[in-house]
């Protein structure tokens, strides 16, 4: 057992002073025993001899049991504080790792929310990515049908100006036959009259002969009168086919020179369009342009855009127009063709594809 160490120099203090006290005592006992005896009284003295080794050494055993008595006490009560100190510490660890534990489920709490943020908003952007394709697909069906449609249309219009067209032709020459076999029955019906006239009227021969003659002129006059009236209404008929053919080929070349000026204005915006770093395939962004008889823009609208199409890729579309300033070949188009396709038109811009 561990001694205290203030009672070390109080016992050591004792042990010299009894030491020092012996050292006296047996000195004195000593000298005493060198002199003369003295003059024996006769008196009973009672005397106990002190060991004084023996005093010192239980004065010793008492100082040593008073010493390890106290660091028996200290260790006691250092054993009770170093036991109060361990249960601290290890309340203080429970404490600490119920935090932890609190901690980490907290975070990882946080991070499972952070996955169900993550997945919901994934989720999001691909349902508007799929909302804005279907939307595209949607539009270029409705465009690609209603294409459709107007050239179906524009076909059965054409058929039905063909047939109209061989009807009537097919009508005038009928009405011509007609025209002409009746002017032609009743010539010879009127040249038959004179004749059995001119037969009963044997005895004015020469009159009648010259009637005869005479009527068969004015016969073949109206004869030659009515074919030339055949002849006009052929004429005429002749005159409306080909009419109604010019217009035929007019549409024809009025179609063409709309696909020509479309195509000029495809490639007139192509080349003045520069290409964004961020533009991928895909995007799409669709203009009102708005034009003057000139060719000159007059306004740009975006109408449409999808979810992909960047502000750098819609800008560039626009600026590529504004570019082109004024499309001078527009100028050329008759001001009827102008006004039913260019005064105000839109167009698609893809990277991949500059198309109207």
């Amino acid at each position: 057992m561990k001694l205290d160490h203030t009672y070390i120099l109080p016992s050591v203090l004792a042990v010299i002073v009894h030491a020092f006290v012996a050292l006296v005592v047996m000195s004195e006992w000593q000298s005493n025993s060198q002199r003369t005896p003295p003059v024996q009284v006769k008196q009973r003295v009672e005397a106990t001899l002190i060991d004084l080794d023996s005093l010192l050494a239980q004065q010793k055993q008492k100082n040593v049991a008073a010493a390890q008595k106290s660091a028996a006490k200290k260790a006691d009560v250092k054993q009770l504080a170093d036991k109060k100190a361990a249960e601290k510490k290890a309340a203080a660890k429970e404490i600490l790792d119920k935090k932890v534990a609190i901690k980490r489920a907290a975070d990882r709490k946080a991070a499972d929310k952070k996955l169900v943020d993550k997945k919901a908003a994934d989720k999001r952007v691909a349902d508007k990515k799929a909302a804005d394709k279907r939307v595209v697909e949607k539009k270029a069906a409705d465009k690609k049908s209603s294409d459709k449609k107007a050239a179906d249309k524009k076909i059965a219009d054409k058929k039905a100006i063909d047939k109209k067209i061989a009807d009537q032709k097919a009508a005038d020459k009928k009405l011509a036959k007609q025209q002409a076999a009746k002017a032609k029955a009743k010539a010879e019906a009127e040249a038959e009259a004179e004749a059995k006239l001119a037969a009963d009227k044997q005895a004015t021969i020469i009159k009648a002969a010259d009637k005869a003659r005479a009527d068969k002129k004015v016969a073949d006059q109206k004869a030659a009168q009515a074919l030339a009236e055949v002849e006009q209404a052929l004429t005429s008929l002749l005159d409306n086919e080909e009419a109604q053919t010019q217009a035929l080929a007019q549409q024809a070349t009025n179609g063409q020179a709309v696909a020509a000026a479309v195509n000029y204005i495809r490639d007139a915006v192509g080349e003045r369009w520069v290409r964004p770093a961020n533009a991928r395939t895909g995007m799409l962004v669709e203009l009102i342009i708005q034009l003057v008889p000139t060719g000159e823009i007059l306004s740009i609208e975006i109408s449409y855009r999808d979810a992909s199409a960047t502000e750098a890729f819609v800008s560039s579309v626009v600026k590529a127009v504004r570019k082109v300033g004024r499309f001078d070949r527009l100028a050329q188009l008759s001001p009827g063709l102008f006004d039913a396709n260019f005064r105000k038109f839109n167009i698609i811009f893809k990277p991949e594809d500059l198309r109207l």
